[in-house]
Order: structure tokens, then sequence, then C-alpha cells
């Protein structure tokens, strides 16, 4: 009988130091998430993550019409999300604990072999594309007297497809680009760049961190479109400079996965007395150099290519041959410029992103020669301003042929 009372009493003991124990616990977790409630609320928010690379959502004004349709609330929920506390510590741990339970995909980043983080390449925008080729025709036929070429870059996980995570869903980019360019006009000429960079795939033609190719890519492929760029590229050889080998772009932000870094080159033209100055209309400044040494204390390296997009970049060379290129482009072409400098007179560079000008204007103030696109197939495929840019000149041009 005393046997069973104590082991009642013993039963009763256990049960409350566990339901203490409990409430313990949860005093301390509701303390803690007290806390960083109220530091979360108190402590200045960021304006920008440099592991993510992008901006982020700042603390909505209440308004009764916020309240009322319900967007104060989803506002707000985007900006506690990004402002949490250790943001940047909690976004390592999930990474590292989810990469630990097999998961190979992160915010539509997969995490590859041999180090490589891969997007998934985008999905065309059936309507922007449309427009755009209508507009590249038009413009084609306008100034039917130039040379026009196009490049269009697939992205890495085009090329370097055997690195992807077994059964990883990833469209058939090269179909969309040949669907693309089946409905140019006949005197675009396209210039083959997945052949050129499949050709030289063992090679570290893309970053593993970052969505750019690498130096050593944009190479490959002016070496494969010299011909039809009409220059001689065994004219001139090519020094290579590594500049950084502690970058980490844009895929390990957009991942989570900074495990690696990449390295960056520049390359130094030999065998050639060509100089050249860089002109920033935007800046208002000029430079000998289209390298930005500055950004390689930034965060995104990669801008030591001209520091980065501009609407217009002006390049004026020593090169006394009368050819004038005007390049439409995205960050793709900040790359690829190194090696044309010594083949062209003037280059210009517009990104339609940026670009609000009448660029007729340009094609007659620098008698323009040549015309290149130069894009990467992700940001073509789902542009919407180089039509708008191209529309804009063909109809000056015709307005001031008509006057």
């Amino acid at each position: 009988m005393i046997v069973k009372k104590t082991t009642r009493k013993s039963i009763r003991r256990i049960v409350r130091n566990r339901r203490d124990h409990h409430r313990s616990v949860t005093k301390i977790v509701t303390g803690i998430m007290a806390v960083v409630l109220v530091l979360n609320l108190i402590l200045p928010s960021r304006d920008f993550s440099a592991n993510e690379n992008r901006s982020l959502a700042q603390r909505p004004a209440i308004t009764l019409s916020g309240l009322r349709d319900g967007s104060f609330f989803t506002d707000f929920a985007s900006y506690y999300a990004d402002q949490f506390l250790l943001r940047d510590l909690w976004m390592s741990i999930k990474f590292h604990a989810d990469f630990l339970m097999n998961q190979r995909e992160f915010s539509g980043v997969f995490v590859g072999r041999d180090g490589y983080l891969l997007s998934d390449p985008v999905k065309p925008d059936k309507e922007a594309v449309s427009k755009t080729v209508a507009a590249m025709n038009a413009f084609a036929e306008e100034f039917s007297d130039r040379d026009i070429s196009m490049i269009l870059v697939p992205d890495a996980a085009t090329i370097l497809s055997e690195n992807l995570p077994a059964n990883a869903p990833v469209r058939d980019q090269l179909s969309d680009i040949r669907s693309l360019q089946m409905d140019l006009a006949d005197n675009i000429r396209t210039i083959d760049a997945a052949s050129a960079l499949k050709s030289h795939a063992t090679e570290r033609i893309y970053y593993r961190t970052d969505h750019h190719w690498t130096s050593e890519g944009a190479y490959a492929v002016f070496r494969g479109a010299a011909d039809s760029l009409k220059i001689d590229a065994d004219d001139v050889r090519f020094k290579a400079h590594t500049v950084s080998e502690s970058f980490q772009g844009t895929l390990a932000s957009k991942s989570g996965d900074h495990h690696r870094h990449d390295q960056i080159t520049v390359y130094e033209p030999q065998g050639t007395d060509a100089l050249y100055v860089v002109n920033y209309p935007d800046l208002q400044t000029r430079s000998r150099s289209m390298f930005v040494s500055a950004q390689l204390e930034e965060k995104d390296q990669y801008t030591v290519f001209f520091g980065g997009n501009h609407p217009l970049v002006e390049i004026q060379t020593t090169v006394d041959n009368g050819r004038s290129l005007l390049i439409f482009k995205d960050s793709y072409a900040n790359s690829f410029i190194q090696f044309l400098t010594p083949f062209f007179q003037t280059i210009i560079m517009v990104d339609p992103r940026y670009y609000y000008d009448d660029v007729s204007i340009v094609m007659r103030d620098y008698s323009v020669t040549d015309v290149l696109y130069l894009y990467s197939a992700d940001t073509l495929l789902a542009d919407t301003s180089l039509a708008d840019v191209l529309n804009a000149a063909v109809e000056a041009r015709k307005a001031a042929e008509e006057a």
C-alpha cells in the first residue's frame, strides 16, 4: 500500500515537472519571439540585401484603403519577411538543412555538379517576343544598307545541361531561340553562340555562382562570330588578367548557397597599338579604360565591366577604318566589348531598358555601319523595351524623310 502511494506521488511529481518544464520552454520561446518582434519593429529597416543582391521591402504606410482591401497586410508580411532579424543567417541555416534533406532546387536555382548553380531558363513572353521580332524586322528594313547581326546567348543550364541534377525540369531554351530566329528578316544575320559555347563546355565559360557568362565564354563566341562580324580575330592576341577570385554572383544570392567563389578575368589586346576612350553621357565622365576596378570592392563584381549598365556608352578608338558599330544589349555584352575595340573606329552601346532617346539620331550622328543585337536569351525572350526603342527610331526616320 505504501509502495502504491509512493508510486502515485512519483508519477504526479514527474507529470508536474514535465508541465513546469513545458511552461518554462514556452515562456522562453515566447520571450524570444517577443524580443525579436520588438527589435524588428524598432530597428531601422535595411534598404538592400547584399547576399540576395536585391532591394528589400519597406514598412508600408497605414491607409484606410489598404486596410479595407487587405493590401496593407500583404505588404506588411513582405516587409516583415524581408526585415526579419538575422535574416541572412536564418536563410543560410535553412539552405543547409534543406540541402541535407536532398533538396537541389532553391528559388528556381539548381545546385548542380562541379559546384555550378544553374537557373531554369525563362518561359518566353510570346506577345513580347512577337513585338520584338516585328520591331527588329521593321528596323532592318528601314536601315537595310547596314550590316545587322544578332548574338543570342543561351543560359548555363542549356549549355551545361550535364551539370544539372538528375531529372531537373528545365525548358528547352535552344528551341525557344530557334523559334525567334526563324521569324527574323533575312538581312539580320544570326550568329550561333550555342555551338561556340558547347565546343568549350569543359572550360570555365559560365560563372558557377552568377547567371552571366565569363570572359572566357565571351571570347569563345567572339572567335566564332568573327567571320560574321567581318573581322579577322587572328590579327590580335589577347592576354588574360585575373582581377578577382572572390566573386559571388546573383545565383548564390538567390539560392542562399554561399559555398563557392568565382574568378573574374579581363583581357588585354596584344600586337596592336589601338587605343580607346570611353564616354559615359549619363555620368558626364570619360575614361581610358572600360574596366572600373573600384567595383571589385562591391557585391556585384561583374560590374567591373563599365561599372554596370548605362543607357548609352560611347567608345572612340584610334582604329581608322570608318567602321561604327551600334550594339543593342543587356549586361552580357559588357564582357564582350573588350574583344571588339581593336576592330572598330567607334562602338556605341545602347541598353534599351534605360534608353529613352531617338536611336535614329545615333545612327545618323555616328554614321553607324554595323548593328549588333547582343543579349542573353533569358533577357530577350521576355523583353518589352527593345521593341519600343526600335519602333521609335523607325517612325522618327520616316518622319524625317517625309519632312
